[in-house]
């Protein structure tokens, strides 16, 4: 099988239509039709159901999907590292990250990578946590950040370290009520409607939040909208829809003149951001990788000694995808939101 006709298989998985699958690889459309059908003879499977102008994954073309990605991400991986020792470079660094995860300890470790590892370059790769296992047990990526409560075990082969902490803000809107607090109690924030991330689009920032609201929370929490980043919630602050909860950090990246972040009062856990790494010995590169997240880490405010880990098989992040009905940074509304004025 040529690796071409996994990228046209790709195509029309992704675009669900042979027409738009065309147009995107620069191909006609019977050629790419063609290159499908000598797939699924060569396999003996059907790969698509096609009913009424539509194009369907089968089971067996969502395991092939799968499979595919990792193909042609591995043969991209093995170019670039040719490429780039043919430039006499020693990288790239393989480098996975949660969905929207961006904080200025990772920011700052990107720049000190740049300026202290020329040679050796990253590449960043966007995933859940259930893919960076995989990926990490695949050898398809060198490390991970994900964010989370500290696991009890990721299974096999993979190893966990704390780098660096976080803690929970509240963005207001201005002449909120909640100003007169220098820092929110959760009591407080319970008892007005809130913008909070979408479990399907963002479920890192969901989960955390939730379970920070749920376990402690006095009352259940009034959802007013589920939104997809800290983007489109720092909007609907400002336009007084409700008042938004995410990471301290992460909202500082997001200022809009209406909104003012307040801190949470000291009941608000700590956030830990995890360092995965394979438990295997690692590259030079790698090894001076890690020491440079862990000299970034003891820089960052809040800071705990990291602790290292070798994990059990007795848990496994939860299977997590991205959602179909989010676009870029559009909210979604609640399925029960409470009514809020206008």
């Amino acid at each position: 099988m040529r690796l071409k006709n996994l990228s046209y298989f790709l195509a029309v998985a992704e675009e669900q239509s042979f027409t738009r699958a065309a147009a995107r690889v620069h191909i006609e459309r019977s050629p790419l039709s063609r290159a499908i059908r000598e797939m699924e003879s060569d396999w003996e499977v059907h790969l698509f159901q096609r009913r009424h102008g539509r194009v369907q994954l089968t089971c067996a073309g969502e395991v092939f999907r799968d499979e595919a990605r990792r193909l042609l991400s591995l043969m991209e991986s093995a170019r670039d590292r040719v490429r780039a020792a043919e430039r006499g470079c020693r990288g790239p660094l393989r480098v996975g990250l949660a969905y929207r995860f961006l904080q200025p300890p990772l920011i700052r470790l990107l720049a000190r990578c740049r300026e202290e590892e020329p040679l050796t370059g990253i590449r960043i790769q966007e995933m859940n946590a259930g893919e960076m296992l995989d990926a990490l047990n695949y050898g398809q990526i060198d490390a991970g950040f994900t964010l989370g409560r500290e696991p009890a075990g990721l299974g096999e082969g993979v190893r966990t370290e704390v780098v660096w902490r976080d803690r929970f803000a509240i963005a207001l809107p201005r002449n909120h009520p909640l100003l007169s607090f220098s820092a929110i109690p959760l009591r407080e924030v319970a008892r007005h409607p809130l913008l909070l991330f979408h479990p399907e689009s963002c479920p890192s920032g969901h989960d955390l939040i939730q379970r920070w609201l749920l376990d402690t929370a006095p009352s259940p929490p009034r959802i007013a909208e589920y939104v997809s980043g800290h983007e489109a919630m720092m909007m609907l602050a400002a336009a007084g829809y409700g008042i938004g909860v995410g990471l301290e950090s992460q909202l500082a990246f997001y200022r809009h003149s209406d909104v003012i972040v307040r801190p949470a009062a000291g009941d608000a856990p700590a956030t830990a951001t995890f360092l995965l790494t394979p438990d295997r010995p690692l590259s030079d590169e790698l090894k001076r990788f890690v020491r440079h997240v862990r000299q970034i880490g003891h820089m960052t405010p809040r800071h705990r000694q990291p602790e290292s880990t070798t994990h059990a098989d007795n848990f496994r992040p939860p299977a997590c995808r991205k959602s179909r009905r989010f676009h870029g940074s559009i909210p979604v509304r609640a399925r029960h939101p409470a009514p809020v004025s206008q």
